[in-house]
């Protein structure tokens, strides 16, 4: 088979949030020009009509909790589906000149897979409903668990009186997935009577005048599951899934009503043979003895071309047993066996033990014994991890995260433990995820320790941050989403060499607020294809204190765009400005995790607690050192090339394996400043040559290696219109942005 087109793509946009890619849930037009499908909007289920040619879409007018297996008619003008909600599923049908939608089988049961008879007048689908034809209103004793709602079979529904006639009625086994012949006399479909889902056809034209179920006989015999019957109109081509080679493949027959294997049941199976003859009648039982069946014995690997002139083949798998015989037992190898304690327990008896277990969990009556939910918390994640700050150094954390069954709550705690609490790094977050909006609140403490020049030359100072933080997140739909928070922050700055000096302590209230998009996909290292984006308005309205008050605004956009299947190129910009009595400051210069670093301050740019709480990095911006700028305002670019150098690489001497060894190319360009009436992009030097000013700007190559972690090297040169710098050597750790 050849893919001649991609005419919908989903994960990206709202309009296709996600494909019900576990049912069959595509149809075409009579016109072989429209397709409809269904997929996840807004939180819904929607169908929504696209014309193959021109990608144009729209969606039809209702929403609906789920959707699956849509049929179009064969005049064009209606659509049948299956909807369902937490109670029921049914099937309904959408006449496109009416714009009316209804519910054909509004009761209890569950449907699945319609089909539309080419007279437009009935419907085929597979239910659970047993005897019940009547769509009678279920009596107040009725009881869903004493129906026999787990055997599906066949049924066909009159559009106009509702009137239902059954088609199969196999115990212990499922009929689904119909397809019918042009004239819609002969049915095809899939049924697992013997264990294993195979292709069976049926006539049906005799249901009209006899009230006897027609005979159904197998036109496959495969060991392998077969499922999701496409039939052409005129009956001559089906196409059905079925597992092949590890993986779901897309397989074609060929005059299909025409093939007739040599026996008319299958064998059945170890599983089925053990129900059918523990519950099914004599005459079955002889009949689960008796039958045989002939499988190819050479291997099928062929494409299937046109035959419709040709006489109908069908090709099965054979199972061979290993007929070697053990020699010597004490040389066997049983440390694989389980072995139980009654191995001639029947299948039926373990059956009854089961059953007997779940009657114990219903009242006298029948009925579920209905118990509060209890939340009880179990451990989702431990573990302790080492890590390296640039900035700080050395750094240890432990995280434990438990959650409750239904993931409603969730507790997280996280420990760094030094010589004490006052010198250590803990929280305690609890996280509220029963309904659509996400509630938490966390508490935290965080100690630090930085040298800083003073007048009495280098001096050891504690940074410590202790904040009480509440948080709420309201998804607007799979790709966006706004977060709340007020946070109340306590930082301090102590000197540990020199006592007499006083501590600088601030209290600050901040109010946040952030829209996001992210609709990406990843690649190896980083994103490789989408959008995301975010903007965030925080600050300090001064209740405490005026002098503290503040307000910042920041705005981060990236763009991936994706070629050659794992090739990228991306385009970032983001900015940020602050304002008021204590306006936050950024930096840029150098990279994130940068091991190597230098300072164009000399050291960490940290001044203050007021720093220390709010001070930003705005990165990456190679070619420069760390704070190579900073203000209360920046902007910065980045553009890079992301590509696959080498895929598998295996060294000599030391066997060291490694793959996916990724090269990049990257332009950084970018500025902080304070005034923006003196900020000044370009200008001229001392010979007149344009140079740049406040703007900086880096360009270089680069490889990511994975080796433990990810390991990241950059080589990048100053540019300022005039000329290159000497280069300059980037060693860090981490993902790329």
């Amino acid at each position: 088979g050849k893919v001649l087109k991609k005419i919908v793509e989903s994960g990206k946009t709202t309009d296709f949030e996600e494909l019900t890619v576990l049912h069959p849930s595509l149809t075409w037009a009579p016109d072989n020009k429209r397709v409809a499908l269904s997929s996840k909007s807004g939180g819904y289920d929607v169908i929504t009509i696209i014309d193959a040619e021109t990608e144009i879409s729209y969606e039809l007018p209702f929403k609906l909790a789920g959707i699956e297996t849509i049929n179009w008619s064969r005049d064009g003008n209606k659509l049948a589906f299956i909807a369902y909600n937490s109670r029921q599923s049914d099937v309904y049908i959408y006449d496109f000149s009416t714009k009316e939608l209804t519910n054909l089988t509004d009761d209890l049961f569950s449907e699945t897979d319609p089909l539309w008879m080419p007279d437009g007048n009935n419907i085929i689908f597979s239910s659970d409903r047993g005897k019940d034809l009547k769509q009678t209103i279920p009596t107040a004793d009725f009881q869903m668990f004493n129906h026999p709602y787990k055997q599906l079979d066949l049924y066909s529904i009159n559009v106009k009186t509702k009137d239902i006639k059954r088609i199969t009625d196999w115990q212990y086994s499922n009929e689904r997935s119909p397809a019918v012949s042009s004239d819609g006399k002969e049915l095809l479909f899939v049924s697992d009577k013997n264990g294993i889902n195979n292709i069976y056809k049926i006539k049906i034209d005799s249901l009209k005048n006899n009230s006897l179920l027609p005979k159904a006989y197998p036109i496959t015999n495969s060991l392998s599951d077969l499922g999701q019957l496409s039939l052409s109109y005129d009956g001559k081509k089906l196409a059905f899934a079925a597992l092949y080679n590890l993986g779901y493949n897309i397989f074609m027959l060929n005059n299909p009503f025409e093939i007739k294997l040599e026996t008319d049941t299958l064998k059945y199976t170890d599983y089925m043979k053990s129900l059918v003859f523990g519950k099914s009648s004599d005459e079955e039982k002889v009949a689960a003895k008796t039958v045989s069946e002939k499988d190819s014995t050479g291997q099928q690997n062929a494409a299937i071309t046109d035959s419709t002139n040709q006489k109908p083949k069908i090709f099965v798998g054979q199972f061979e047993k290993d007929k070697k015989s053990v020699d010597d037992t004490t040389k066997t190898d049983y440390s694989k066996y389980v072995f139980v304690n009654d191995p001639s327990e029947s299948d039926s008896a373990r059956i009854e033990k089961r059953d007997q277990l779940f009657r114990e969990t219903l009242d006298k009556n029948g009925n579920f014994l209905v118990n509060r939910y209890k939340i009880n918390f179990s451990p989702d994640l431990i573990y302790a991890n080492a890590g390296y700050s640039t900035l700080y150094g050395l750094l240890g954390t432990t995280v434990l995260s438990f959650s409750d069954v239904l993931g409603n709550h969730r507790l997280i705690g996280q420990t760094s433990l030094q010589v004490d609490i006052k010198n250590s790094d803990y929280g305690l977050a609890y996280y509220y995820l029963k309904e659509r909006v996400d509630f938490g609140i966390q508490a935290f403490h965080t100690a630090r320790f930085l040298y800083r020049d003073t007048f009495f030359g280098s001096e050891l100072y504690r940074f410590t941050n202790f904040g009480l933080i509440g948080m709420a997140s309201y998804p607007l739909d799979r790709f966006h989403r706004m977060d709340f928070g007020l946070s109340v922050l306590s930082v301090s700055a102590e000197n540990l060499d020199n006592s007499s000096v006083p501590a600088d302590k601030s209290t600050y209230i901040l109010p946040s607020f952030s829209f996001v998009q992210d609709n990406v996909l990843w690649g190896y290292t980083s994103p490789i294809e989408g959008t995301r984006y975010s903007l965030s308005l925080f600050g300090d309205p001064g209740f405490t204190k005026s002098t503290q008050s503040f307000y910042s605004l920041v705005i981060d956009y990236r763009n991936y765009f994706r070629f050659w299947f794992d090739n990228g190129f991306v385009f970032r910009l983001s900015g940020g400005l602050s304002g008021g009595a204590n306006a936050q400051r950024f930096f840029i210069g150098g990279t994130e995790n940068w091991i190597n670093r230098t300072f164009a301050t000399g050291g960490i740019p940290i001044s203050s607690a007021n720093d220390y709480a709010f001070l930003t990095p705005a990165l990456p911006l190679r070619g420069y050192d760390y704070a190579e700028q900073l203000g209360t305002k920046y902007g910065l670019l980045n553009l890079e090339l992301r590509l696959p150098i080498i895929r598998y690489l295996l060294t000599g001497g030391l066997p060291l394996f490694f793959q996916n060894i990724l090269g990049v190319a990257f332009i950084d360009a970018g500025s902080a400043w304070d005034n923006t009436n003196k900020l000044q992009f370009v200008g001229k030097n001392d010979v007149g040559t344009t140079v740049t000013k406040d703007l900086l700007i880096g360009t270089g190559v680069g490889f990511r290696l994975y080796l433990l972690f990810l390991w990241r090297l950059d080589i990048a040169w100053k540019y300022n219109l005039d000329k290159f710098s000497a280069p300059r050597y980037y060693l860090s750790i981490g993902l790329d942005f």
